[in-house]
């Protein structure tokens, strides 16, 4: 293809010239040019950096963006845990601790290492977003770790007081120790053999002989064997409420049934029988407290009655007056 080529009209001549440049000319128009080119280079390049980026700059970016979500959904799981955590206190301090009759954590040392200096700095080298979602979690994760080093220290020091309550329920006199009616209550009475009025300090329990006798609590058999008004009879000692219980009148005591033997409550201790200052075939049962006062049994008996079934027993009772012994 042919140069364009340029001609002006030459008045002198009255024809049209070529127009003929320099070279002068040509250098600057390719200066120009290039010129041209380098800035338009320039731009493009830059609108790549600024708008597009490179593909390494592109993955750094969905790298943080995807990171930057996960921190997100963390951050909300961390929050959960801090809620379901607090709900555990809650209920440390209006259930378990009202139940084992123990003192309330007080809310300074609930708060203990709460404010104070900023330990977050490390996290301001990172872009706006990022670093208040790694602050915020930085901080509830140290929360949450004080709150759970506190709450571990609270359930073992439960654990230990409902250890001990357990115990010592196990070791309340609770139970009848043996089914039947009870035909003499607890106060003073008219002694059928001696005929003068003495303090009856149990509850007699109308009850075929051989019937079999249980424990009312766990303790150690303090006496076994044969007493005198008693007859064969055990006693039992309750160490953690300072209670005592005494079996009397018994037909029969089995041969593991000795002074220091542990036993637990609804173990067979004998059978019922009319030993000692006794009238007829019946169990007599004892309650004293740990200066061996007696006391009613019939109100140990409570827990396992029904309430109708207890307010019969109790007028039973007081209202029944044939000693037995």
């Amino acid at each position: 293809m042919s140069k364009n080529r340029f001609y002006y009209y030459d008045h002198n001549s009255c024809t049209f010239v070529e127009v003929r440049a320099g070279k002068g000319k040509l250098y600057a128009r390719a200066v120009s040019l290039a010129a041209a080119v380098v800035v338009m280079a320039a731009l493009v390049s830059w609108g790549m950096d600024e708008v597009v980026g490179t593909p390494q700059e592109l993955a750094l970016m969905a790298e943080n963006q995807a990171l930057q979500q996960e921190l997100a959904t963390v951050d909300q799981r961390v929050e959960q845990f801090r809620a379901q955590l607090e709900q555990l206190s809650e209920r440390d301090r209006t259930l378990y601790r009202t139940l084992l009759d123990a003192e309330p954590i007080s809310e300074d040392v609930r708060q203990v290492g709460v404010g104070g200096s900023d330990g977050y700095d490390r996290f301001a080298r990172f872009g706006v977003a990022s670093s208040m979602l790694l602050r915020r979690s930085s901080q509830t994760l140290d929360q949450l770790e004080r709150q759970l080093n506190l709450q571990s220290v609270s359930y073992r020091e439960l654990r230990g007081l409902a250890e001990d309550r357990e115990v010592w329920l196990s070791q309340m006199p609770a139970i009848v120790p043996v089914g039947g009616k009870i035909v003499s209550g607890f106060g003073m009475r008219r002694h059928p053999i001696l005929r003068v009025r003495k303090m009856h300090a149990g509850v007699d329990v109308l009850v075929p002989s051989g019937t079999a006798v249980f424990a009312s609590a766990d303790g150690v058999v303090a006496e076994a064997g044969w007493g005198s008004g008693y007859g064969y009879h055990v006693r039992l000692r309750h160490n953690e409420t300072g209670y005592s219980t005494l079996y009397a009148h018994l037909s029969e005591i089995p041969k593991h049934i000795q002074r220091g033997r542990k036993v637990e409550r609804g173990e067979q201790i004998g059978l019922s029988g009319n030993t000692g200052r006794s009238t007829a075939p019946h169990l007599h049962y004892e309650v004293r407290d740990k200066t061996d006062t007696p006391l009613n049994p019939v109100y140990f008996m409570m827990p396992s009655l029904t309430p109708e079934q207890y307010q019969a027993m109790l007028l039973e009772a007081q209202s029944n007056t044939a000693a037995l012994d």
